[in-house]
């Protein structure tokens, strides 16, 4: 899980950043017909191993803990994938979507988990 796909790319293609700024932004690669969506989630895969490691030495009896750390091009499979939409303004309102990303994560994407926290 190094570069996360999404999209079908075939010939003759564009490529450019989704924020300049951001080294870690995904790659909009896109032709006539067709377009993909790439980002390199290595640096949050070590930010949320690392945080896992720190979590182990804190007490497990605190009242908020971070449950992981989700690059856009995953949000966007998500989203493709299940409907959820976790940048939504109102989606902490919805206690059955935060469940079931947590579940979705927990599933598809552990290495983004930033604390030893099961999903419900």
């Amino acid at each position: 899980m190094g570069a996360y796909y999404v999209g079908i790319l075939k010939k003759d293609t564009m490529e450019t950043l989704s924020q300049e700024y951001n080294p870690n932004s995904f790659k909009i690669k896109e032709n006539e017909s067709d377009f993909r969506l790439e980002q390199n989630v290595e640096a949050y895969k070590a930010y949320a191993e690392h945080s896992r490691k720190v979590d182990e030495t804190l007490p497990t009896q605190r009242q908020y803990r971070s449950f992981a750390i989700l690059p856009d091009i995953v949000c966007i499979d998500i989203l493709t994938k299940y409907g959820l939409d976790v940048h939504s303004q109102d989606f902490m309102n919805h206690p059955a979507n935060l469940r079931k990303l947590k579940r979705i994560i927990e599933t598809e994407y552990p290495m983004l988990k930033t604390s030893n926290v099961k999903a419900l």
